[in-house]
């Protein structure tokens, strides 16, 4: 129970960092009712990766059930580190390659589907979506330290 209100915390602190550092930017998350692409902090989206990462271990052993109730929470923050990347690599003017892009579709389809899910269905389908979710963030690593 305590590892679960500490994952709220985490979360709620989180998104009102996210908020208050920056603006609205809904372009980038269109596709998704209810995701905007406020960053998920001040820093860059490598910056915020070891938070993920700790987020992820997290949700990979949670109950179903806490799994369900945290997902409003886990989307946004996936939705605003999209975000975030995609910042990242516009302003250094990078394109995505074809796995960047399947990567990304991948996991934009994995949030636009969690809300219609049950608990079990969620909880089969998340170590899937966290490999995506670390691939992504590995691959983010890699094109912004040959920069």
């Amino acid at each position: 129970m305590n590892g679960i209100v500490n994952a709220r915390w985490l979360v709620l602190v989180v998104l009102l960092v996210g908020t208050a550092c920056g603006g609205s930017d809904d372009a980038d998350m269109g596709d998704m009712p209810g995701m905007s692409s406020t960053p998920a902090g001040s820093g860059g989206a490598g910056e915020d990766s070891a938070g993920m990462r700790a987020h992820m271990e997290r949700m990979s052993s949670m109950t179903a059930d806490s799994m369900l109730a945290t997902m409003p929470e886990h989307r946004q923050m996936v939705a605003n580190m999209l975000a975030q990347m995609n910042r990242e690599m516009s302003s250094m003017n990078m394109g995505a390659d074809a796995a960047w892009t399947a990567t990304v579709d991948s996991i934009r389809s994995d949030l636009t589907s969690m809300p219609n899910m049950t608990a079990d269905q969620l909880a089969a389908m998340m170590p899937a979506h966290r490999a995506r979710v670390e691939r992504l963030m590995s691959m983010h690593g890699t094109m912004m330290g040959r920069m």
